[in-house]
């Protein structure tokens, strides 16, 4: 009888979690105009690091066109001008071409 309650305990927990997270689903990771300008302003400072920018340029925006251009020219950039290491992770053409985008998001 003790087995039959723990087994159906154990089902009802099981049944719990799995509607828990059908209801909750998939993470989504967002990246707004707001967190673009913020990387693109620490790159200029030069407090960005390879991290930060290797998540941005490798992550598509597909709910935002004027955002997946922006990424797609960085992009480009990381292949045409990407010094890495410390500090500025750009050469000085790059860094006046990341500077020219940030300033069109914060216009636009």
């Amino acid at each position: 009888m003790s087995y039959l309650v723990t087994l159906i305990l154990t089902l009802a927990v099981l049944a719990i979690t799995l509607w828990v997270f059908v209801r909750i689903g998939t993470p989504v990771y967002r990246i707004e105009r707001s967190n673009v300008i913020t990387l693109l302003q620490m790159v200029v400072d030069g407090t960005a690091s390879e991290s930060d920018w290797d998540v941005f340029i490798g992550m598509p925006i597909q709910y935002d066109s004027e955002l997946e251009a922006v990424r797609q020219r960085c992009a480009e950039l990381t292949e045409e001008e990407y010094t890495g290491g410390t500090g500025l992770l750009f050469t000085e053409q790059g860094m006046t071409e990341i500077a020219e985008i940030l300033d069109s998001l914060v216009a636009g």
